[in-house]
């Protein structure tokens, strides 16, 4: 019997440590990747376009479908994305992509593109909610609330 408890806590001994003592090393690596497709330089209009992007040029809305799809989403609190690009008068991109996880907006603000502009760098901002809005003129434009920064996102209902 004696013999049997000694082989069984050597057995024990050496099946742990042969486990590693990193638990990080055993996790897979989980790669954060984007849900959109990698932005084409330049980014011109007709590129975002064919990505799937919600392009705004010149007082026109291309790809209206997928704002009308992603909005459809969000009234349902159902999670989608979707990437808004408007361009300048020059003609420069600035680009906004919005993930909704059924809860909340996760905001990234890009206008790097913009050569007339602040060349800010990206920005990321969470809010709560997306409304339309009225603003001068009586138009009405899509604007993030509650956010946990200033909100530079606006699309305008057209």
């Amino acid at each position: 019997m004696g013999k049997y408890f000694i082989m069984l806590c050597l057995a024990a001994v050496l099946a742990t440590g042969c486990s590693p003592n990193d638990p990080q090393q055993t996790a897979d690596p989980v790669e954060k990747r984007s849900p959109f497709p990698a932005i084409v330089e330049p980014h011109k209009a007709e590129q975002a376009e064919e990505s799937g992007d919600v392009v705004f040029i010149l007082g026109e809305m291309r790809n209206r479908d997928k704002w009308e799809s992603f909005m459809q989403k969000v009234k349902k609190n159902q999670p989608d994305h979707v990437r808004v690009t408007m361009y300048t008068i020059e003609g420069d991109p600035i680009i906004h992509e919005l993930i909704y996880d059924g809860t909340l907006f996760q905001s990234t603000y890009d206008a790097t593109r913009d050569k007339y502009g602040s060349r800010e760098e990206i920005t990321t901002n969470t809010c709560k909610g997306l409304e339309l809005t009225k603003v001068e003129r009586g138009e009405s434009v899509y604007v993030l609330t509650d956010c946990e920064k200033q909100n530079g996102f606006y699309i305008p209902n057209m």
